[in-house]
């Protein structure tokens, strides 16, 4: 936890001199004249995730341009990593980062971003059960444009009963058969084909049965029975560690 809150609070920092929008021009058909001010009013830590959830769902499309999301970014990160907002969901909004080509911006803010990304993920890692679920993390991270190849190293560890609980569901709700059932995923993206390969080629199987050898808790041995062979659905029950 305090790594997760330091995260944040860089993000503060680090984005803290991106000036504030005097006004932020919308598609007149989708926003109304002076709908910002709600929200550009005190602190931007302190807007209310009911009050920026509108904004959330039209930056970049029809509301306002990249110096206004670079202003909102913090805020936005931390509702979207809560699921605070009803709509839009965390993918959409972690989506926008990709729009808004975060890898050009300032190293120091590329940094800050990049750390909450990660610390997000180790995050979810640690804990069980998480809202959002490890699903929608992995597709949300994934729709930045990151490489996923770190986050799922450190998930190849299953080295705590969190990260074995996470991907037993994971297995079960958000993968069928050589496809992920998340809908926010593009499938052309390179980090859709990163997780499927992880999934379906071979590493997480692995992983699996290098922690079936070690572990001695019979609940998480239970649960390693039934992910091994969902990671092998041609092969049914065959090969299952005894």
């Amino acid at each position: 936890m305090p790594e997760w809150e330091a995260a944040k609070r860089r993000m503060y920092e680090v984005f803290g001199h991106v000036p504030r929008p005097e006004r932020m021009v919308g598609c007149p058909h989708c926003v109304e004249p002076g709908e910002e001010l709600c929200i550009l009013v005190g602190p931007v830590r302190s807007v209310k995730a009911e009050l920026l959830a509108r904004y959330a769902a039209k930056a970049l499309t029809t509301w306002g341009g990249v110096a206004e999301f670079r202003y909102f970014l913090p805020r936005l990160l931390e509702c979207a990593a809560a699921d605070a907002f009803t709509y839009p969901d965390p993918e959409i909004v972690f989506g926008k980062l990709a729009s808004a080509e975060w890898w050009t911006w300032p190293i120091d803010e590329r940094d800050a971003i990049a750390a909450f990304l990660s610390e997000w993920w180790r995050e979810t890692l640690r804990n069980y059960p998480v809202h959002p679920s490890v699903s929608t993390v992995l597709c949300a991270l994934g729709a930045t444009g990151m490489d996923l190849t770190p986050c799922l190293s450190a998930w190849s560890k299953l080295d705590t009963d969190a990260a074995i609980r996470h991907l037993h569901d994971f297995v079960l709700t958000g993968l069928s058969g050589e496809r992920l059932t998340n809908a926010f995923w593009n499938r052309r993206s390179p980090a859709y084909q990163q997780v499927l390969a992880w999934l379906t080629g071979g590493p997480a199987a692995a992983a699996v049965e290098a922690t079936f050898a070690e572990q001695t808790q019979e609940p998480m041995l239970e649960l390693l029975a039934i992910i091994e062979p969902a990671l092998h659905p041609s092969r049914g029950d065959v090969d299952r560690p005894p």
